[in-house]
């Protein structure tokens, strides 16, 4: 009998140990997929990517699927709302699954937590995340959500950004950006604040350079330093729409100071440009498009683009 017994035990010991492991807290797709929440927290869009195969299939909140590039404009143009976001470490959960088929499955719960720009609101939303792997890299994502969270944070940030403003008011808070800090060589650091909306945006010739009013004083720091003098003028202004306001503007200014890494040739310039503000509707400046020929400046200065 007590050898029956053994048999058993020894019978029983060798089955378990054949029992192919389906569950994993660490594995080489966990440390994949942990890697990708890091990058698409610090915004690494080109290192994110590598994570997908070129074929890759991601649902969101749907049965229809998309692809890792219309996945990363959409939330890029989300973000833009946000001063800082990113999934919490804080109650994360993940784990590796082999199914029954003998698909690898990442499982991912957590917290995504922002932070919005325009008011300082945060939203905190919690989402699951599976992702199939083959050949160490995602074939496959479902996302799950309530988008709703963030709509309606950001849909209250649309309403009111878009409240009509008095024609005087939106005059008055442009005129007093250009005459306070543009002319001033940002010397009145208090006129950003009362100006400027947190969450304002400029983009000169199409590309972004400032996200906030922060930027916006650095930006301007190599145009008040290579023209001490540096004026603008006040050419023609369009009716106000929507908020929305067009200036035809003068620069003039002498370079006596380095300007962009080059020393002071001592030419007066002067150009001229066209400006898109819009006033968001507690009366401050949150977008703005500049338009100028950047080559008529260096072609003054004597240099070129190349």
């Amino acid at each position: 009998m007590k050898k029956l017994l053994l048999l058993g035990l020894t019978l029983v010991l060798f089955i378990s140990c054949q029992q192919e492991q389906r569950y994993f807290s660490e594995s080489p797709e966990i440390d994949s997929f942990k890697a990708s929440i890091s990058q698409y927290n610090s915004g690494d869009w080109e290192a994110w990517h590598t994570h997908f195969s070129d074929t890759a299939k991601l649902f969101v909140n749907s049965n229809k699927s998309i692809s890792t590039t219309d996945l990363e404009n959409a939330q890029k143009e989300l973000l833009e709302y946000f001063s800082s976001y990113g999934f919490q470490d804080e109650g994360s959960f993940v784990e590796m699954v082999l199914d029954s088929d003998e698909e690898t499955w990442v499982n991912y719960w957590a917290n995504w937590h922002g932070v919005l720009k325009a008011n300082g609101k945060k939203i905190d939303v919690p989402v699951h995340i599976t992702a199939q792997y083959l050949d160490g890299k995602i074939v496959e994502i479902y996302d799950y959500y309530d988008s709703g969270i963030a709509n309606s944070a950001i849909a209250e940030i649309e309403k009111a950004n878009n409240m009509p403003v008095e024609d005087k008011a939106i005059n008055e808070a442009i005129d007093s950006f250009i005459a306070n800090f543009f002319n001033k060589q940002g010397s009145d650091s208090s006129i950003v604040s009362k100006t400027l909306a947190n969450d304002y945006v400029r983009y000169l010739n199409d590309v972004k350079v400032a996200s906030n009013p922060s930027e916006l004083n650095e930006g301007m720091k190599v145009f008040f330093t290579g023209f001490p003098d540096f004026h603008i003028k006040l050419l023609h202004r369009s009716p106000i729409f929507d908020n929305t306001q067009f200036v035809h503007w003068e620069l003039t200014g002498t370079n006596t100071g380095e300007f962009a890494g080059s020393p002071a040739t001592g030419n007066k310039v002067k150009v001229t440009g066209l400006s898109r503000i819009h006033i968001n509707g507690d009366g401050k400046i949150d977008e703005e498009n500049v338009f100028y020929n950047e080559l008529d400046l260096m072609t003054q200065l004597g240099k070129s683009l190349n």
